[in-house]
Protein backbone atom coordinates (compact mmCIF):
# COMPACT_ATOMS: atom_id res chain seq x y z
CA UNK A 1 0.00 0.00 0.00
CA UNK A 2 1.14 3.53 -0.52
CA UNK A 3 0.12 6.66 1.54
CA UNK A 4 0.56 10.19 0.59
CA UNK A 5 3.46 11.43 2.27
CA UNK A 6 5.59 8.65 2.90
CA UNK A 7 8.98 8.01 2.62
CA UNK A 8 11.42 5.58 3.42
CA UNK A 9 14.54 4.35 2.76
CA UNK A 10 16.54 1.00 3.08
CA UNK A 11 19.28 0.45 5.71
CA UNK A 12 21.42 -1.13 3.14
CA UNK A 13 21.88 -0.55 -0.87
CA UNK A 14 24.41 -3.58 -0.57
CA UNK A 15 24.34 -6.94 0.32
CA UNK A 16 27.56 -8.57 -1.35
CA UNK A 17 26.94 -9.33 -5.27
CA UNK A 18 23.60 -8.05 -4.59
CA UNK A 19 23.06 -4.10 -5.74
CA UNK A 20 19.56 -2.33 -5.21
CA UNK A 21 18.46 0.55 -7.11
CA UNK A 22 16.07 2.88 -7.50
CA UNK A 23 12.53 2.36 -6.07
CA UNK A 24 13.65 -0.62 -4.62
CA UNK A 25 15.74 1.64 -2.08
CA UNK A 26 14.23 4.36 -1.54
CA UNK A 27 10.08 5.17 -1.49
CA UNK A 28 8.81 8.81 -2.27
CA UNK A 29 5.77 10.97 -2.48
CA UNK A 30 5.52 12.01 -5.63
CA UNK A 31 5.44 15.09 -5.92
CA UNK A 32 8.41 17.27 -7.10
CA UNK A 33 9.08 14.01 -9.19
CA UNK A 34 12.52 13.35 -6.94
CA UNK A 35 12.11 9.55 -7.11
CA UNK A 36 12.26 9.19 -10.91
CA UNK A 37 15.63 11.59 -10.94
CA UNK A 38 17.36 9.79 -7.47
CA UNK A 39 17.06 6.01 -9.36
CA UNK A 40 18.45 7.44 -12.74
CA UNK A 41 21.31 8.93 -10.26
CA UNK A 42 21.52 5.87 -8.66
CA UNK A 43 22.19 3.67 -11.77
CA UNK A 44 24.39 6.47 -13.26
CA UNK A 45 26.65 5.92 -10.43
CA UNK A 46 26.30 2.55 -9.75
CA UNK A 47 26.88 1.46 -13.37
CA UNK A 48 29.91 2.81 -13.90
CA UNK A 49 31.65 1.09 -10.97
CA UNK A 50 30.14 -2.16 -11.98
CA UNK A 51 31.98 -1.42 -15.89
CA UNK A 52 36.04 -0.39 -14.14
CA UNK A 53 35.50 -3.48 -11.83
CA UNK A 54 34.12 -6.07 -14.55
CA UNK A 55 37.12 -4.43 -17.08
CA UNK A 56 39.28 -4.65 -14.33
CA UNK A 57 40.43 -1.05 -13.81
CA UNK A 58 37.91 -0.80 -10.70
CA UNK A 59 39.75 -1.81 -7.26
CA UNK A 60 38.15 -3.82 -4.93
CA UNK A 61 36.80 -0.91 -2.77
CA UNK A 62 35.23 1.07 -5.23
CA UNK A 63 31.73 -1.17 -4.64
CA UNK A 64 31.49 -0.40 -1.64
CA UNK A 65 31.00 3.46 -2.22
CA UNK A 66 28.23 3.09 -4.04
CA UNK A 67 26.25 2.85 -0.92
CA UNK A 68 28.10 5.09 0.56
CA UNK A 69 27.79 7.60 -2.02
CA UNK A 70 23.97 6.72 -2.78
CA UNK A 71 22.34 6.32 0.47
CA UNK A 72 22.62 9.97 2.16
CA UNK A 73 21.36 11.09 -1.06
CA UNK A 74 18.47 9.05 -0.85
CA UNK A 75 17.80 10.48 3.36
CA UNK A 76 18.54 14.04 1.67
CA UNK A 77 15.56 13.26 -0.80
CA UNK A 78 12.94 11.73 0.75
CA UNK A 79 12.90 14.01 3.57
CA UNK A 80 12.68 17.06 1.38
CA UNK A 81 10.27 14.64 -0.96
CA UNK A 82 8.13 14.39 2.12
CA UNK A 83 8.58 17.84 3.53
CA UNK A 84 7.26 19.64 -0.19
CA UNK A 85 4.33 17.02 0.03
CA UNK A 86 2.91 18.26 3.56
CA UNK A 87 3.44 22.06 2.32
CA UNK A 88 1.14 20.78 -0.65
CA UNK A 89 -1.48 19.49 1.42
CA UNK A 90 -1.76 22.45 2.96
CA UNK A 91 -3.75 23.73 -0.65
CA UNK A 92 -7.10 24.18 -0.36
CA UNK A 93 -9.01 23.76 -3.52
CA UNK A 94 -11.85 26.19 -4.19
CA UNK A 95 -15.27 24.41 -4.43
CA UNK A 96 -16.09 26.49 -7.61
CA UNK A 97 -12.65 26.00 -9.03
CA UNK A 98 -13.99 24.23 -12.30
CA UNK A 99 -17.81 26.46 -12.56
CA UNK A 100 -17.61 28.49 -15.35
CA UNK A 101 -18.74 31.91 -13.17
CA UNK A 102 -17.85 34.66 -12.15
CA UNK A 103 -16.97 32.40 -8.94
CA UNK A 104 -14.96 30.10 -10.76
CA UNK A 105 -13.24 32.84 -12.36
CA UNK A 106 -11.84 34.12 -9.08
CA UNK A 107 -11.71 30.81 -7.33
CA UNK A 108 -9.19 30.00 -10.18
CA UNK A 109 -7.50 33.15 -10.20
CA UNK A 110 -6.52 32.86 -6.11
CA UNK A 111 -5.87 29.62 -6.30
CA UNK A 112 -3.56 29.81 -9.45
CA UNK A 113 -1.69 33.03 -6.98
CA UNK A 114 -1.17 30.05 -3.97
CA UNK A 115 -0.25 27.24 -6.56
CA UNK A 116 3.09 29.93 -7.85
CA UNK A 117 4.65 30.05 -4.31
CA UNK A 118 5.10 26.35 -4.70
CA UNK A 119 7.04 26.95 -8.42
CA UNK A 120 10.90 26.33 -7.48
CA UNK A 121 9.52 23.75 -4.59
CA UNK A 122 8.60 21.77 -7.18
CA UNK A 123 11.71 22.60 -9.82
CA UNK A 124 13.65 21.90 -6.92
CA UNK A 125 16.70 22.32 -9.14
CA UNK A 126 18.94 21.86 -5.97
CA UNK A 127 17.63 18.33 -5.45
CA UNK A 128 17.57 17.31 -8.63
CA UNK A 129 21.40 18.61 -9.46
CA UNK A 130 22.89 19.55 -6.25
CA UNK A 131 23.60 15.78 -5.05
CA UNK A 132 27.08 16.07 -3.75
CA UNK A 133 29.67 13.55 -2.56
CA UNK A 134 31.67 14.85 0.02
CA UNK A 135 32.12 11.84 2.50
CA UNK A 136 33.49 9.53 -0.18
CA UNK A 137 36.27 7.70 0.44
CA UNK A 138 37.27 8.32 -3.86
CA UNK A 139 36.60 12.26 -3.62
CA UNK A 140 39.93 14.27 -3.64
CA UNK A 141 39.25 17.18 -1.74
CA UNK A 142 40.94 20.17 -1.71
CA UNK A 143 39.80 21.73 1.55
CA UNK A 144 37.36 24.08 -0.26
CA UNK A 145 33.60 24.18 1.21
CA UNK A 146 31.15 23.12 -1.12
CA UNK A 147 28.07 25.63 -2.26
CA UNK A 148 25.96 25.35 0.62
CA UNK A 149 23.01 22.62 0.30
CA UNK A 150 19.72 24.38 -0.85
CA UNK A 151 16.48 21.91 -2.60
CA UNK A 152 15.38 25.01 -3.94
CA UNK A 153 18.59 26.66 -6.28
CA UNK A 154 21.28 24.71 -7.83
CA UNK A 155 24.53 26.19 -7.37
CA UNK A 156 27.25 25.48 -10.15
CA UNK A 157 30.23 24.66 -8.34
CA UNK A 158 33.70 22.14 -9.36
CA UNK A 159 34.45 21.36 -5.48
CA UNK A 160 35.28 18.15 -5.94
CA UNK A 161 32.26 15.83 -4.83
CA UNK A 162 29.55 17.95 -6.85
CA UNK A 163 27.71 17.85 -10.60
CA UNK A 164 30.88 19.16 -13.10
CA UNK A 165 28.91 22.53 -13.72
CA UNK A 166 27.52 22.87 -17.26
CA UNK A 167 28.92 25.21 -20.13
CA UNK A 168 27.91 25.85 -23.59
CA UNK A 169 31.51 25.75 -26.04
CA UNK A 170 29.49 26.52 -28.71
CA UNK A 171 25.69 26.84 -30.63
CA UNK A 172 24.33 23.58 -29.63
CA UNK A 173 27.79 22.04 -28.29
CA UNK A 174 27.76 21.63 -24.60
CA UNK A 175 30.89 20.96 -21.98
CA UNK A 176 29.19 16.89 -21.59
CA UNK A 177 29.11 16.81 -25.41
CA UNK A 178 32.79 16.63 -25.10
CA UNK A 179 33.30 14.14 -22.23
CA UNK A 180 34.97 10.51 -22.63
CA UNK A 181 32.69 7.64 -21.67
CA UNK A 182 34.94 7.08 -19.18
CA UNK A 183 37.21 9.93 -16.94
CA UNK A 184 37.58 13.05 -18.49
CA UNK A 185 40.71 15.54 -17.65
CA UNK A 186 39.19 18.99 -18.39
CA UNK A 187 42.40 21.65 -19.05
CA UNK A 188 40.78 25.28 -18.44
CA UNK A 189 41.26 28.24 -19.59
CA UNK A 190 43.98 29.51 -22.60
CA UNK A 191 46.92 29.14 -20.00
CA UNK A 192 45.74 25.35 -18.31
CA UNK A 193 49.11 23.79 -17.44
CA UNK A 194 49.61 20.25 -19.19
CA UNK A 195 48.88 17.21 -17.93
CA UNK A 196 50.18 14.11 -19.68
CA UNK A 197 51.41 12.31 -16.71
CA UNK A 198 47.86 12.02 -15.45
CA UNK A 199 46.94 10.39 -18.95
CA UNK A 200 49.30 7.80 -19.21
CA UNK A 201 49.13 6.40 -15.60
CA UNK A 202 45.62 6.26 -16.72
CA UNK A 203 46.58 4.41 -20.12
CA UNK A 204 49.01 2.04 -17.47
CA UNK A 205 45.85 1.04 -15.68
CA UNK A 206 43.70 0.11 -18.59
CA UNK A 207 41.24 3.28 -17.40
CA UNK A 208 38.94 4.57 -19.93
CA UNK A 209 40.31 8.84 -20.19
CA UNK A 210 40.37 11.66 -22.21
CA UNK A 211 41.09 15.08 -22.22
CA UNK A 212 39.26 18.09 -22.93
CA UNK A 213 40.76 21.58 -23.33
CA UNK A 214 38.77 24.58 -23.35
CA UNK A 215 40.37 27.85 -23.60
CA UNK A 216 37.32 30.32 -23.40
CA UNK A 217 38.13 32.57 -20.41
CA UNK A 218 35.35 32.21 -18.97
CA UNK A 219 34.82 28.68 -18.14
CA UNK A 220 37.67 29.30 -15.82
CA UNK A 221 35.93 31.83 -14.05
CA UNK A 222 33.25 28.81 -13.02
CA UNK A 223 35.26 25.94 -12.90
CA UNK A 224 38.36 28.01 -10.45
CA UNK A 225 40.60 25.74 -11.50
CA UNK A 226 42.36 25.15 -14.63
CA UNK A 227 42.52 21.00 -14.15
CA UNK A 228 39.53 19.23 -13.29
CA UNK A 229 39.12 15.49 -13.14
CA UNK A 230 35.30 14.31 -14.29
CA UNK A 231 34.51 10.83 -13.21
CA UNK A 232 32.12 9.03 -15.69
CA UNK A 233 29.00 9.89 -13.88
CA UNK A 234 30.37 13.79 -14.33
CA UNK A 235 31.03 14.02 -10.64
CA UNK A 236 34.40 16.16 -9.71
CA UNK A 237 36.35 13.53 -8.29
CA UNK A 238 39.69 16.23 -8.28
CA UNK A 239 41.11 19.46 -9.56
CA UNK A 240 43.97 21.64 -9.15
CA UNK A 241 45.87 24.38 -10.15
CA UNK A 242 49.01 22.28 -11.27
CA UNK A 243 49.45 18.87 -12.18
CA UNK A 244 49.20 16.31 -9.16
CA UNK A 245 52.53 15.14 -7.91
CA UNK A 246 51.83 11.41 -8.12
CA UNK A 247 49.32 10.66 -11.09
CA UNK A 248 49.13 7.41 -10.02
CA UNK A 249 48.36 7.37 -6.96
CA UNK A 250 45.92 9.96 -7.60
CA UNK A 251 44.13 7.61 -9.92
CA UNK A 252 44.74 4.82 -7.45
CA UNK A 253 42.18 6.63 -4.79
CA UNK A 254 39.47 8.09 -7.56
CA UNK A 255 39.40 3.98 -8.81
CA UNK A 256 38.96 2.71 -5.42
CA UNK A 257 42.28 1.01 -5.44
Amino acid sequence: EWWAGLALVTDHYQRGRVFLAGDSVHLFTPTGGFGFNTGIDDAANLAWKLAAVCQAWGGTKLLDTYETERRPVGVRNTTESGKLAEQAATLEIPMHIEADTPQGVSDRTRFHAEVEHFREEFASLGIQLGARYDASPIIVRDGTLPPPDDPKTYTPSSVPGGRAPHWWIRERESLFDLMGPGFTLLRLGPDAPQAAGLARAAAARSIPFATVSVEEPGILELYEKPLVLVRPDQHVAWRGDEPPGDAGRLLDIVTGQ
